[in-house]
């Protein structure tokens, strides 16, 4: 079977038994991630230092840049799950362990001891660095391997199931500490559903076949050929025509344009749906800002799913950041008095922000795995990742001093960056609906496939 043929396979594959295992492999990979992600702002009122947020972003840059560079020299996308699934099940297994002996014997190990705070973070930062560096591998994998037409609804349907994920923990958060009043019966549940999710993740991946992309890059053609085959990747009858690419966008003009999107979409969620949680308010009602900010953003993403199919990639994308920055709007009527405070009203303006900050992320996991070289496509994609991470590691503390009008305010200015990242696009890039990767990517001209 030729390199040819074999991308054939796979861009107009029926839905199939591979599909179906990849597809609840990234899914669950996706959900633990928000799961883990939401631990340490969930937790932060109890420890209520700015570092406790802080910390876990660098170990996220570590995993980022270096799980995705082992994933694209040497480990393939499914090799390097088992990595990512041994670092955050050791730091979900810590946080288990640290937590349930603070319950049982205080005197031995108090929830308010700095020992025991430094044991939580080390467990926070070791499943945050498993997690943050699957999601590169994660988001090559799938437009590695999805059907063609397909690809941008995979890409935005199972990121959300972050969101998802974050929505459930901080149900699951709100939940406990309102019966319990207790921020460490909350961290040790959390540590037990990641423990669950890690056991179904290993089950699941050892059942995935690898990137035959991956895998003929690496001139690897007979072992693709096998993982065809054994995804059961056979034709469909008939096959969406695919659309070919007439303009050349330089490297530097995509790899900006991904970066400023990023900053713009990491910030805006993470500052609205954890950091103002975790800096104005206080008890329940930061495990229920999370709840919200996720919900809102969970139901984004099924109808982001949906629409992609029919609205260009790049329109899509200018869209969404500007809906972001007008919905961020009301939220600063809000703090400043002109619409009269209440949660409730706060709650819905959060809900409707979200929703559209979910249409941004939409557009990054659309356009960063297809517009990278499938030789350095998850390191690429980490790459990428390390502005957004460092700009919001230097947000978290910057903004700890910041009031509520300066905190919303600083928002509506990222909204406006990304507004014009997605603008640029508009007007210098391309749409990727039904085009091969080899050409989203400019690694090849027009494919004949």
């Amino acid at each position: 079977m030729k390199d040819n043929t074999i991308l054939t396979n796979i861009d107009f594959s029926k839905w199939s038994k591979g599909h179906w295992s990849l597809f609840s492999s990234l899914l669950i990979g996706f959900f633990m991630w928000g799961v883990i992600a939401s631990i340490a702002p969930l937790f932060y009122p109890s420890v209520n230092i700015v570092w406790f947020l802080i910390a876990p972003i660098i170990a996220q840059l570590i995993g980022d840049l270096g799980i995705s560079f082992i994933s694209d020299r040497k480990l393939g996308r499914k090799g390097t799950f088992f990595i990512t699934m041994g670092l955050y099940g050791t730091g979900a297994l810590i946080i288990f362990i640290a937590s349930s002996i603070s319950l049982a014997y205080p005197s031995l190990l108090s929830s308010s001891s700095l020992p025991f705070i430094i044991i939580i973070l080390a467990g926070i930062i070791l499943a945050d660095l498993g997690i943050e560096g699957e999601v590169p591998t994660a988001l090559s994998y799938a437009s590695e391997t999805m059907p063609l037409r397909l690809r941008e609804t995979m890409l935005v349907l199972l990121p959300n199931f972050d969101n998802v994920g974050a929505m459930f923990a901080g149900l699951v958060a709100y939940i406990t500490y309102s019966i319990s009043n207790s921020y460490l019966i909350e961290l040790r549940i959390l540590g037990v559903l990641s423990l669950i999710l890690v056991g179904v993740a290993i089950i699941i991946r050892y059942l995935t076949p690898e990137s035959a992309r991956w895998l003929i890059n690496k001139g690897k053609e007979h072992k693709a050929e096998e993982e065809v085959k054994k995804g059961y990747f056979i034709l469909e009858e008939s096959r969406e025509k695919i659309v070919h690419i007439d303009k050349k966008v330089p490297f530097p003009i995509r790899f900006l344009f991904l970066v400023l999107i990023a900053v713009s979409q990491y910030l805006t969620y993470g500052l609205m749906a954890y950091v103002i949680a975790d800096y104005y308010f206080k008890g329940a009602t930061v495990d229920f800002i999370v709840f919200v900010a996720n919900l809102g953003a969970s139901l984004a993403g099924l109808v982001a799913a949906g629409l992609v199919k029919f609205v260009g990639s790049k329109s899509f994308g200018f869209a969404s950041f500007l809906g972001g920055t007008l919905t961020i709007i009301p939220i600063i009527l809000l703090v400043t008095h002109i619409i009269p405070f209440s949660l409730i009203t706060f709650y819905g303006l959060l809900f409707a922000n979200m929703f559209f900050s979910e249409f941004g992320w939409a557009t990054r996991t659309i356009f960063e795995p297809v517009l990278m070289p499938t030789s350095s496509r998850a390191f690429y994609i980490g790459l990428v990742r390390i502005f957004p991470m460092l700009s919001y590691a230097a947000s978290v503390y910057l903004t700890s001093s910041f009031n509520e009008l300066q905190f919303v305010e600083f928002n509506l200015a990222l909204w406006i960056l990304g507004a014009i990242g997605a603008g640029l696009w508009f007007t210098k890039g391309y749409d990727t609906n039904l085009v091969p990767i080899e050409e989203t990517s400019q690694q090849t001209e027009k494919t004949s496939i």
